[in-house]
């Protein structure tokens, strides 16, 4: 039976959508003239940009809970659930740990003169969008097969599925230069983060139950 700071620690997933909401949503209101519609997220914490340093913390405490709750998620199924789950566990762990690396690589605002962090910004997110995928998918097609966890996995995979269509429409905008960037930046993010969310509360609600074979 998991403890009780095993069970609290279950929900730093949570915590760490709150905190990464909070820094875009902190972020639009600080910066006059920002727009969510049009503009990505990481040029809140771009090279340049007006408040980087205060949104900077919000992102390295995000990306601390994130990998907490990777943890806490390995740490639970992997004696209790099958290697599906468990390699989905682990991809994302894998994801949230390459994104660390955000802090030290800074995206170029547009129109300024592209550096080197600028261009590992790019590889950086190259590397992460296919592990962004994979995650919710893997993890849905093994909880598909644990009794009683049907629901929960047809939601993973819707949103594997949904991350994988809106990453697409994101990257064509993002090409044609279209205004509508952010918006659906924002919808393949917000999947991304509704998913942890909700994983994370479904990890608590395990970890306050008896060991299962």
């Amino acid at each position: 039976m998991p403890t009780t700071i095993q069970r609290i620690l279950s929900l730093s997933g949570v915590a760490a959508v709150l905190f990464y909401l909070t820094h875009v949503i902190l972020g639009g209101a600080l910066w006059e003239g920002y727009s969510h519609l049009m503009q990505p997220i990481s040029d809140l914490t771009a090279t340049g940009a007006p408040d980087r340093g205060l949104l900077t913390i919000f992102t390295n405490i995000y990306g601390l809970f994130a990998v907490v709750f990777c943890f806490m998620l390995i740490k639970q199924v992997k004696n209790t659930t099958n290697s599906l789950v468990l390699a989905g566990a682990i991809v994302l762990l894998c994801m949230h740990l390459v994104s660390l690396s955000y802090g030290l690589f800074p995206e170029d605002l547009p129109g300024a003169e592209m550096t080197i962090a600028g261009m590992m910004h790019l590889l950086v997110t190259a590397l992460i969008v296919p592990l962004t995928i994979a995650a919710p998918i893997l993890t849905g097609l093994g909880l598909l097969k644990l009794a009683g966890e049907r629901r929960m996995g047809v939601y993973s995979l819707i949103c594997g599925v949904a991350i994988l269509v809106l990453g697409g429409i994101t990257a064509m905008m993002f090409a044609t230069g279209s205004g509508m960037f952010g918006l659906f930046e924002r919808l393949n993010i917000g999947t991304l983060q509704a998913w942890t969310a909700t994983l994370s509360i479904w990890l608590y609600r395990r970890c306050s139950q008896p060991a299962q074979p």
